[in-house]
C-alpha cells in the first residue's frame, strides 16, 4: 500500500469513528448556530455597522466550532486506548499527520458549509457574481487551520486541560491565516472590489504550504513526547 492509500485509509477510519458519535457533530453545529444567533440579536439587521462586521462575524462562527472538533480528533482513540497502538504501527508519522489532517479537513468543511448557509439566511449579505470566491477562501483557510490544529491537538491530547490549552496554543499561530481570510472575505462581502483579493489568496496558500510542510516534518517529534 502506497502512502496516498495509507493517508486515505487513515482519513476514512477517522471519519467513520466521528460519524458514529453523532452527538459530537450536533454539539458543534449547535454551538456554531448559537454564535450566529447571538450576533444576529446583537447587531441591528441591515445597518451599516452590521454590514461592516459581517466578515468578523462569519469567521468567529467558523473558528470556535473548529476548535471543538480538533480537540476531539484524538480524543476517541485516546479514550479507547488505541492511540498508542496506532503510534506503534509501522506507519510513517508524516503519513499519520496527513491522514488525520484530511479527516479533520473534510469534517470541518462540512460544518463550515452549513455555517455559511446559516450565515446567509440570518444576515442576508449582499451577494454578487464574485461571491462564489468565498469558497476558495474558506477551503484555504480551513486547510491551514486544520494543519496547525492537528499538530497541537496531538500535542495536548493526553493532558486534562487540553480544552483550554489548544486554543491558547493555536490562535497565536494562525493569526496570519485569520487576517488574510477576514480581509479576503471583506473584499467580497463589504467592499465589492477585488483589487487585493488575489494577494490574500496567495498569502493563504503560502501559509498552507508552510504549515502542512512543518506538520509533516514535526509530527514525529510531537507524538513521541
Amino acid at each position: 500500500m502506497n502512502s496516498l492509500d495509507l493517508v486515505w485509509t487513515l482519513a476514512l477510519k477517522d471519519l467513520k469513528l466521528t460519524s458514529r458519535s453523532l452527538h459530537s457533530f450536533l454539539t458543534t453545529m449547535f454551538f456554531a448556530v448559537l454564535i450566529l444567533v447571538v450576533f444576529n440579536f446583537a447587531f441591528e439587521p441591515g445597518s451599516e455597522a452590521t454590514r461592516e462586521s459581517l466578515p468578523g462575524i462569519l469567521w468567529v462562527s467558523l473558528l470556535f466550532p473548529g476548535v471543538i472538533q480538533l480537540n476531539r480528533s484524538f480524543q476517541i482513540e485516546q479514550d479507547q486506548g488505541t492511540l498508542q497502538a496506532l503510534l506503534l504501527s509501522p506507519v510513517d508519522r508524516g503519513v499519520l499527520f496527513l491522514g488525520k489532517s484530511l479527516a479533520n479537513l473534510i469534517f470541518l468543511m462540512a460544518i463550515d458549509l452549513f455555517i455559511v448557509l446559516m450565515f446567509v439566511v440570518l444576515f442576508n449579505p449582499r451577494l454578487t457574481t464574485s461571491s462564489w470566491l468565498l469558497f476558495p477562501v474558506l477551503f484555504l483557510a480551513t486547510l491551514g487551520f486544520t494543519a496547525v490544529g492537528t499538530v497541537f491537538a496531538a500535542m495536548v491530547t493526553t493532558l486534562r486541560s487540553r480544552d483550554v490549552l489548544l486554543p491558547v496554543l493555536l490562535f497565536p499561530i494562525i493569526v496570519p491565516i485569520i487576517l488574510a481570510a477576514v480581509s479576503a472575505t471583506r473584499e467580497l462581502l463589504v467592499v465589492g472590489e477585488l483589487e487585493s483579493f488575489s494577494n490574500w489568496i496567495k498569502i493563504l496558500a503560502g501559509f498552507d504550504v508552510i504549515f502542512l510542510s512543518a506538520g509533516f516534518l514535526l509530527f514525529e517529534y510531537v507524538v513521541a513526547e
